[in-house]
């Protein structure tokens, strides 16, 4: 696995962040969506009939940006019914078939059961695979985090996302210790702290190797997300920034 030495910044795509720039192309809206290199099509946020075109619909107001799609299950914050996990495969062939489609799809950790068959449809449109874990209470501890890098690793993920609750000042470390040891390892890599306390290692995580992470368009989806403006500010000036304190501390003054 080659990992890409580009740094994405990920905006979350919406019903209304889309329909908001393709009523207008001059809408506000339009400056966040061209600050992003990568855009994530949060399928789970829209009607079920529109899921084919949304990349289509996506690529034509950001043809610049790579895409993640995402059908989010609640569990892990998103909208999808956890007792419809199961029925995602025959609604991911479908936007795996559409004339337009993304070029990730996000699986989360413990949906690996899906993983072969996903990828059976994935590979057909060459699309990458990333794995991602979300925990709402805390980070995990060092040997967990080796046990869903390890799981990432067996099944050959092309990309792999934590996301967990900070709870402390110095919580992210492990993340930090995370990323430098296996960032290498994917082509896509985020890991970072939800939360106040974690709000840095949004950016700072970007420091120690990783080559992803993720920003609001319109209102913050997760606890802690920066929004998009105040992520590229950060990003642009990262080489400048020596610590997670002083990374948070530029970030507060947007």
């Amino acid at each position: 696995m080659v990992k890409s030495e580009k740094k994405y910044l990920v905006g979350l795509v919406g019903p209304e962040a889309l329909s908001a720039i393709e009523a207008d192309p001059m809408h506000p809206v339009f400056l966040d969506i061209e600050a992003c290199n990568a855009l994530e099509i949060r399928y789970d946020f829209f009607d079920e009939k529109v899921w084919p075109e949304l990349s289509a619909r996506v690529r034509k107001v950001a043809p610049h940006a790579m895409q993640i799609g995402t059908i989010r299950l609640e569990r892990d914050g998103g909208e999808y019914p956890d007792r419809l996990a199961y029925s995602r495969l025959p609604r991911w062939s479908e936007i795996l078939k559409a004339p337009e489609a993304p070029d990730w799809l996000d699986l989360e950790h413990d949906c690996l059961h899906c993983l072969h068959d996903l990828r059976n449809i994935a590979d057909l449109r060459k699309t990458h695979i990333l794995i991602s874990q979300h925990n709402f209470l805390r980070i995990p501890n060092q040997q967990e985090l080796e046990d869903f890098a390890r799981d990432c690793l067996r099944v050959k993920a092309d990309g792999l996302k934590i996301a967990a609750m900070s709870n402390s000042e110095n919580d992210c470390e492990r993340l930090y210790k995370f990323t430098r040891i296996h960032a290498h390892e994917f082509e896509l890599f985020a890991a970072f702290g939800m939360g106040e306390t974690g709000k840095a290692s949004r950016i700072w995580s970007l420091k120690e190797g990783a080559n992803l992470t993720y920003a609001s368009i319109g209102q913050a989806q997760a606890p802690g997300q920066i929004d998009v403006a105040s992520s590229e500010k950060a990003l642009k000036n990262l080489e400048n920034l020596n610590s997670p304190f002083e990374t948070l501390g530029f970030i507060q003054k947007f």
